[in-house]
């Protein structure tokens, strides 16, 4: 565990700080996100990020798919037009995202960011937190909650 620990460190550090002091370009946090990828493998399916959709640049959140049900085909049909499809994860958020059917073959987390198309406060992300805290399938986290403790706060 401690592996992947200091590999998220190592990660957020680099998604953090690009190249010469700049902004990281894509190539550096598609890279840094492969590498995420494959420390969660060796750690197990069970959390393992099947895929993403991502709508950062239109709506400010980004989902994540995880349980077995996300088949490539699932995930692409689930996605639609609405964001980009990838079979890389989100990008880390300090926000939190809100965990739907934690720990089942349905799970997935819909993470909240404070930039893009609709920008999300702290204050935003509070609201998001309490809705989602609502629905009895539901339950808001951070990264660390889901990947570093193996499984959300419940």
């Amino acid at each position: 565990m401690n592996k992947v620990a200091a590999l998220l460190f190592f990660a957020l550090f680099l998604t953090g700080c690009g190249k010469d002091g700049n902004p990281p370009t894509q190539d550096e946090i598609d890279e840094t996100v492969q590498a995420v990828e494959e420390v969660f493998e060796e750690v197990g399916s069970e959390y393992k990020v099947r895929g993403s959709c991502n709508t950062i640049s239109d709506k400010s959140h980004c989902l994540d798919y995880i349980g077995s049900f996300w088949t490539d085909e699932q995930m692409q049909l689930n996605c639609g037009g609405a964001g980009v499809f990838s079979k890389n994860t989100c990008p880390y958020t300090d926000l939190g995202g809100c965990q739907t059917s934690g720990g089942t073959f349905m799970e997935a987390v819909i993470w909240a960011y404070g930039h893009g198309g609709q920008p999300i406060s702290k204050e935003e992300s509070g609201y998001e937190a309490m809705a989602c805290n609502a629905n009895p399938m539901g339950n808001w986290v951070t990264p660390d909650q889901i990947f570093l403790n193996q499984g959300g706060a419940n």
